[in-house]
């Protein structure tokens, strides 16, 4: 079956004439039935009739706040075995230097407002980390669990470590009982990605330099987390990616090589990241390493690249018989910054990618990022939705368009 848009849904970007988008928009979302969660870096809003209306909604009333204010870094995902939806929030700093994590649940299949229940978790709950805060969150799930990524940084700003903290679903689904959780952490590594698709082992990896990813399983019934060094295909990064678009903005100011998407399906895993420009690759473009799960050695990569303009920020999701979807950007040469999506096409082994919506500016202070979102499409779990967005009729704030891609194929 050929790649196929199903639909394309408009989200708001502004609040009563407001704008709440922007070019770091960060966008995530979940889908099932008629409703639709779609959160960006500083707004979520709510649909229950698949797009046609919706709702914003500020987490200050809709969720009573931990005593520090809203912040941004939100992700989404829906469990339909238990019929959850998360929400992950991140608050703002509070007097001694610490924000809150927040992990909120709703398990009403209407999701109404007043289903909403959560957990927060603040850096010292582990004493050695007072006066820290978390940062870059992401969200994703196992057969019977919760995971959380997240980096961590002290009063300075200056990095500490990455993390993963892992909760039990049954334990979630209960809003009276008390939450348990374990919790992964190194000094070592920071942006740990979680392989969406995952069942009874959460595999997540990270860049441990040029030529290598860290890979780290963790099975359900153990608390111990196996790591091992595994050699790729040598890449370049920088503090400068560069992909010059219309209006000579640079729209990859922000760019950097973390790794924003790993899935597993069957007996391979995948983790994406975007490169810098190489030799015979003028852009920068988006590595793609696939792994045999048997024996976690790498099979090949399935790189995503041109000489015509730059490609950054991808994220990956299998559906339900293991196939793989994806969403990303493009942008630089003739191409101000435009979203895509597409299909790992494992006869012929390459991606196959169509334009979602094209942009018709780029951001007027260079910013743009930080990450994209795709997710399963329920009922059926078979195809796809990916949030998106991009700039319309100008390069400002209120410029900003997100959507949301239902795809197939």
């Amino acid at each position: 079956m050929p790649l196929k848009i199903k639909n394309l849904i408009l989200v708001p970007g502004k609040v009563n004439g407001t704008a709440v988008a922007s070019t770091i928009c960060e966008p995530s979302l979940c889908c099932f039935g008629k409703n639709i969660l779609f959160t960006g870096n500083w707004f979520t809003f709510k649909s229950t009739d698949k797009g046609k209306n919706w709702q914003f909604l500020n987490p200050e009333k809709i969720l009573k706040p931990p005593g520090v204010e809203f912040d941004c870094d939100q992700s989404v995902i829906y469990d339909p075995s238990r019929k959850l939806t998360f929400w992950i929030l991140q608050y703002n700093n509070d007097a001694n230097g610490e924000n809150v994590l927040r992990v909120a649940i709703n398990n009403d299949p209407a999701l109404k407002d007043s289903s909403w229940y959560w957990w927060d978790f603040r850096p010292s709950f582990n004493k050695a980390w007072r006066k820290q805060w978390f940062d870059f969150n992401h969200v994703a799930l196992s057969d019977n669990f919760l995971y959380v990524g997240s980096n961590m940084y002290d009063k300075n700003d200056e990095w500490k470590r990455g993390m993963i903290f892992r909760m039990p679903l049954t334990k979630l689904a209960d809003p009276s009982g008390n939450i348990s959780y374990d919790y992964f952490s190194t000094s070592r590594h920071g942006s740990l990605r979680c392989t969406l698709g995952a069942k009874k082992i959460m595999y997540f990896g990270t860049l441990h330099s040029e030529d290598k990813l860290k890979l780290f399983a963790w099975p359900e019934n153990s608390k111990k987390v196996k790591e091992q060094l595994i050699r790729v295909t040598p890449y370049s990064s920088s503090s400068s990616y560069t992909a010059i678009c219309p209006g000579n903005k640079n729209w990859l100011e922000r760019c950097d090589d973390r790794v924003t998407a790993a899935w597993i399906n069957k007996n391979t895993m995948g983790f994406m990241w975007t490169a810098d420009s190489e030799d015979g690759r003028p852009f920068p473009f988006i590595r793609c390493v696939r792994i045999n799960t048997k024996n976690n050695k790498v099979i090949d990569d399935q790189d995503i690249w041109s000489d015509k303009f730059a490609y950054a920020w991808p994220d990956v999701c299998p559906n339900d018989t293991g196939k793989v979807g994806i969403t990303l950007f493009r942008g630089g040469g003739q191409e101000c910054p435009d979203h895509l999506i597409g299909v790992f096409n494992e006869k012929q082994k390459k991606w196959d990618i169509a334009l979602a919506m094209n942009g018709t500016h780029a951001p007027r202070d260079s910013k743009w990022g930080d990450y994209l979102t795709c997710r399963k499409y329920y009922p059926g779990g078979k195809s796809w939705v990916a949030a998106g967005f991009v700039l319309k009729d100008g390069g400002a704030r209120k410029n900003v368009q997100p959507f949301i891609v239902h795809f197939s194929a």
